[in-house]
């Protein structure tokens, strides 16, 4: 919900040329950065490697996705042997936070 109580629209501002772009992006930071996914109806957190560059681009992913799909929540919890990405969407969007694990590729 936004300040007003009007609700925040469960959709994606990327045209299928920029989405292409974005997945595969998603793609090859899970398959470089990411040891573990782990999916729930409403959120994916995703576990990163101990690096600063896998770190920094968790960063930039999430604001980037925050940006075109403003349902997203995009935060980084940051512990003493881990970091993690974490990714939720409000209920009534859990088809599109499936999509979006799909779209992972795990």
């Amino acid at each position: 919900m936004t300040p007003d109580d009007t609700p925040i629209p469960i959709a994606c501002s990327l045209d299928a040329g920029s989405l292409a772009e974005r997945a595969g992006e998603w793609r090859s930071f899970v398959a470089s950065s990411v040891v573990v996914v782990e999916t729930g109806t409403t959120s994916v957190r995703m576990e990163l490697a101990d690096s600063p560059s896998a770190l920094a681009t968790a960063a930039s992913l999430g604001q980037r996705e925050r940006r075109c799909c403003t349902f997203f929540d995009a935060s980084i919890e940051l512990e003493s042997e881990r970091r993690t990405l974490v990714l939720s969407v409000p209920e009534g969007a859990e088809d599109a936070l499936a999509a979006f694990v799909a779209l992972l590729g795990r």
